[in-house]
């Protein structure tokens, strides 16, 4: 007696659509996520990590009661944090975008209650644009301008 052997070849109708709906959406999230990965080399993106760093410092004077002084030095294009005690400091470099020298801010100090004690213009260039921030003095506020 011969004993018949069922033997598959291939993958069944359900295997197979398994294997094309996870091919279809592996195409689908390669040529749909690079758009959001490039949100980081927009100007706006960089002025949102600008202004952010500098409100984490403004909040950090508040919240340690103490004065922190931010030293901006554009030939070394960063910015040096100094607290009130002095035993703490940070340096926080500014690449990709590039502190002029027509700043006329050199440094900023935000006092316990969180006001900025000095107030001038920051000039920054990223790429192929420039923007300023503007500080104004008491109670910490700054305003943005981009030039086109």
């Amino acid at each position: 007696m011969v004993k018949l052997l069922h033997h598959k070849n291939g993958f069944t109708i359900i295997e197979m659509l398994i294997v094309l709906s996870i091919i279809a959406l592996s195409i689908f999230l390669t040529l749909c996520v690079p758009k959001q990965l490039n949100l980081w080399n927009t100007t706006d993106y960089q002025i949102k990590q600008l202004t952010s760093k500098i409100d984490y410092y403004q909040s950090l004077a508040i919240k340690n009661k103490q004065t922190v002084l931010l030293l901006f030095r554009p030939y070394q294009n960063d910015i040096r944090i100094v607290q009130q005690d002095g035993t703490k400091y940070d340096l926080i470099p500014l690449d990709p975008l590039k502190l002029q020298k027509s700043s006329n801010l050199q440094r900023l100090a935000f006092n316990d209650k969180g006001h900025v004690t000095h107030f001038g213009r920051l000039d920054f260039q990223y790429q192929n644009s420039t923007f300023s921030l503007v500080f104004h003095i008491e109670q910490g506020r700054y305003r943005i301008i981009k030039y086109e």
